[in-house]
């Protein structure tokens, strides 16, 4: 399956391009954003890297880069996964959506009620009982000062505390519990299978929801940063590297991929995340968009990329040993371990075997599922401006005064383009972005959660999300509002095949000849150009399905 997954054409930016078609010795580094690269673009502000300075505005529309087509046939004349016959595409296709579709029924075997459960409990009542009992101690003060003193670099970190005690104090104690059942009645009861499940998630999916902001608010502090140095220098991120190991994260992929791939591309074509070559609305391309997303977890696509570029970049170097190091502990070290220790106290092979998959792979599984759920909803939509390029504030969503807000993850439009902005500042912020969202009717939403958002969008249930839509225009009716959703999240780039077969194999040669004609003064310059233009919209091919 992984080979099916990043073999054929899979693995994101560059996975097929020689590192020195992506990053020559004077050429700066594609991960390093220089200084100002927040530049605006018909308005609305976007991390695209520097601008092509040698072209014209009219040269960076969807037109003229679309004039590189003619660099597919020296692709395919090239070789690489070009050249498959399209009952060979179809197969690898629906080889892959076989497989989410079994990674889908497992989560529904699985994760569902644990979820589902837990998640109406905290709503209808659980959180009115819970959260006063939670607000009086992580408003304590001393603990907040100790916490400050003592734990976290800054003093905004310390509003993580309290939630990260409890979570990793139930992960702990329930991960004894597997172990201490196992080596005492050699196997697992399937009740005992599931209320860890129950506790992993949380009530109102608290455990799951804090366990991936804290691992993913380490990753953008390399090294341990949000920590004092007592704990950066000799722990580093305790939620990506260690905890993690619990939640099924790959120790240091967020550190790399996530930052330099996700945050560079903004989910543009390469980014291991992209989404736009599959149609939103759409559970059966939902199950191919899974199976992305699992090998993206697996490290394995984004390790690819940064193998492909570390002998002429240094950083995509650092990358490829930090994440191949993780890679290494979670998939060699972590299950020698554990299987090494369950049978020498007497647990049998297959026991063993069958603990490790529901205490630490299944959890993987979900995870990734649940990525691959939530990021409908954070970049679902898609438009594009007068120029060809991305509009910002539509392609990420935002949620005001939703009830399940993680931090500040409700607001993926301000993590994507406003990163130093905190999670206390975002009301502030927002008040700065109402003009902004006037003039593109942004994807911004209300008094709803990033669950939801994705039911809605992937069932189509496009009256229900409109009553949620906020229209700070003021000119738009609730129909005009559902039919603007409607074709936002099933307006594609080009689609799947077409990114999986003909894109990324040739965009070595898409980029050259964006150089060759003087619309980028690079390859990297234009490999970053690509990932945030139209190449162009199929809209007549929005509605149909790729299965």
């Amino acid at each position: 399956l992984l080979d099916l997954g990043t073999t054929w054409g899979f693995c994101p930016l560059f996975c097929l391009v020689p590192p020195s078609a992506v990053s020559g010795a004077n050429e700066p580094s594609f991960f390093n954003t220089p200084k100002g690269s927040h530049q605006k673009s018909g308005g609305v502000v976007a991390l695209v890297g520097r601008r092509c300075t040698m072209c014209s505005s009219s040269e960076r529309g969807a037109g003229k880069v679309e004039d590189v087509a003619s660099a597919t046939s020296a692709g395919r004349k090239a070789g690489g996964v070009a050249h498959l016959s399209k009952a060979q595409r179809r197969l690898i296709i629906a080889t892959r959506w076989c497989f989410g579709v079994l990674f889908t029924l497992n989560f529904a075997v699985f994760w569902a009620l644990p979820i589902g459960i837990q998640g109406q409990a905290w709503k209808l009542g659980m959180s009115k009982v819970l959260r006063p009992l939670f607000d009086a101690v992580d408003s304590w003060q001393p603990l907040r000062r100790f916490a400050h003193a003592v734990i976290y670099s800054k003093e905004v970190h310390t509003d993580y505390f309290v939630q990260a005690l409890l979570v990793a104090a139930s992960s702990i104690s329930m991960m004894y519990l597997l172990f201490y059942w196992q080596l005492t009645h050699g196997s697992l009861p399937l009740w005992l299978i599931m209320a860890y499940n129950f506790a992993w998630v949380g009530f109102g999916g608290r455990g799951m929801g804090a366990a991936y902001t804290y691992a993913h608010q380490e990753g953008h502090r390399r090294g341990g940063k949000m920590y004092r140095p007592w704990i950066g220098n000799n722990v580093g991120n305790i939620w990506e590297n260690w905890m993690g190991l619990l939640f099924g994260t790959v120790p240091y992929n967020f550190t790399t991929s996530h930052i330099f791939l996700h945050h560079r591309l903004n989910a543009g074509k390469g980014d291991p995340f992209y989404m736009w070559d599959v149609d939103r609305s759409s559970v059966s391309d939902f199950f191919l968009y899974a199976h992305r997303i699992f090998v993206y977890m697996t490290g394995y696509s984004s390790l690819v990329v940064f193998a492909e570029m570390m002998q002429t970049n240094k950083t995509a170097r650092e990358n490829y040993y930090l994440l191949r190091r993780g890679m290494f502990v979670f998939w060699l070290v972590l299950p020698t371990a554990v299987l090494t220790f369950l049978i020498s106290h007497g647990s049998s092979v297959s026991s063993a075997l069958t603990f490790y998959l529901f205490a630490f792979l299944e959890p993987m599984c979900c995870m990734a599922f649940f990525l691959a759920f939530i990021n409908v909803s954070f970049h679902g939509f898609i438009e594009f401006d007068s120029e060809g390029r991305h509009i910002g504030c539509i392609n990420s969503d935002a949620i005001i005064d939703g009830e399940d807000d993680s931090y500040g993850e409700d607001d993926h439009m301000a993590h994507h383009y406003y990163t130093a902005v905190s999670h206390r500042d975002l009301k502030a912020h927002q008040v700065t972005q109402k003009q902004e969202w006037i003039k593109h009717h942004a994807s911004v939403f209300q008094n709803i959660s990033i669950v939801e958002v994705s039911v809605f969008m992937l069932f189509n249930l496009w009256d229900k999300l409109s009553e949620h839509y906020v229209d700070y225009s003021g000119t738009l009716s609730k129909k005009q509002i559902a039919d603007m959703l409607k074709t936002r999240a099933q307006r594609k780039e080009m689609s799947y095949e077409e990114y999986e077969f003909d894109f990324l194999p040739t965009i070595r040669e898409r980029a050259e000849a964006l150089v060759a004609k003087g619309t980028c003064v690079s390859v990297e310059q234009a490999l970053k150009e690509m990932a945030h233009t139209n190449h162009p919209v199929h809209e007549a091919s929005a509605s149909k399905k790729t299965m």
